[in-house]
């Protein structure tokens, strides 16, 4: 009952919590590395940080800058991989009763307790060590990001909206830290943009497990049976129109793009992300890991990637 649903096949261990079994592969699954995508929002503040990091008066910065942002994503690699561990570690039991998440690698007895708990402590100490050494206050954002993290994995995942907001919180730290590191002041505008994006791709899985549970929902995931009905179909639209509106808002706004807006020609290729996203909640089986649908749907690696390209384009010739 994570923040990701994980099958990992067919086999089933003893599920002995004393035995040191380890399996290297079954432990690499457990850190959950396909969700490191997420901590490339780090460099988001930079991207769109023309007056620091697209400077062409002073290019002596630069590998400075790329270097402090490249620790920052592979410490929070560390750590949301240790908040992973975390979450089976304390679902393991109840997780042995499912059908499909009996087979995680902690649940299922590859990667036995005290190994999985040493791995966690070291990733966590290992990632928050990184922050300090980059910039000392990045350490309160990565002690804040793991409590919250705790935190979920404790309850808040059982609270309706909480659960949401909570998974939300990461996106923005993420971004927060990815400015602090670097030491630029970003618009408010780019915070709302990714508040609003991140909350609706976390609406958007609660919608896809809902769907997809049927009148199974609840068994699956106990706040699930809160979202279920008109409810969750009016917060994916609402967080949808807060997305489109904020990102729209933020390309005429921000301070720190160009004044002639002409970062609006970015704008079709969120739409169409949106869009597209919506569609394959609605169709797709692979709905409940939108991490998934964003790295393996043509259409939408596509459109991020037009939107890298407009988006760099515009800021190159505006510099």
């Amino acid at each position: 009952m994570g923040a990701t649903e994980n099958i990992e096949g067919s086999g089933h261990g003893s599920g002995s919590d004393g035995a040191l079994a380890l399996s290297p592969v079954a432990l690499f699954k457990a850190l959950r590395p396909i969700q490191w995508v997420k901590n490339g929002l780090v460099f988001l503040p930079s991207v769109f940080a023309v007056d620091v990091a697209w400077s062409t008066d002073d290019l002596g910065p630069v590998p400075g800058l790329l270097g402090k942002l490249l620790l920052v994503a592979l410490a929070f690699c560390a750590l949301s991989s240790a908040v992973y561990l975390f979450n089976d570690l304390m679902d393991r039991e109840g997780d042995r009763l499912h059908p499909i998440k009996r087979n995680r690698p902690i649940a299922s007895g590859k990667v036995s307790l005290p190994i999985a708990a040493s791995v966690m402590v070291v990733l966590a100490a290992i990632g928050l060590a990184i922050m300090v050494v980059v910039e000392p206050m990045l350490g309160l954002a990565g002690v804040i990001y793991s409590l919250i993290n705790v935190g979920y994995s404790l309850g808040i995942k059982n609270i309706v909206l909480l659960d949401a907001f909570a998974i939300t919180s990461g996106y923005i730290i993420r971004a927060s830290a990815g400015a602090l590191a670097i030491d630029v002041t970003p618009s408010p505008w780019l915070y709302a943009t990714t508040g609003a994006g991140a909350l609706f791709i976390v609406l958007g899985r609660r919608f896809a497990e809902v769907r997809l549970a049927g009148d199974a929902a609840e068994e699956q995931r106990s706040v699930l049976k809160d979202y279920s009905g008109p409810f969750i179909n009016q917060l994916l639209m609402l967080s949808a129109a807060a997305a489109w509106l904020s990102y729209t808002l933020y390309t005429v706004e921000a301070t720190n793009l160009p004044d002639n807006n002409t970062m609006l020609f970015t704008l079709p290729f969120v739409t169409f992300g949106l869009f597209r996203y919506l569609f394959l909640l609605n169709n797709s089986e692979q709905a409940e890991a939108p991490e998934q649908l964003i790295i393996r749907d043509l259409p939408l690696v596509l459109s991020i990637i037009s939107w890298v390209a407009v988006s760099t384009l515009v800021l190159l010739l505006n510099n």
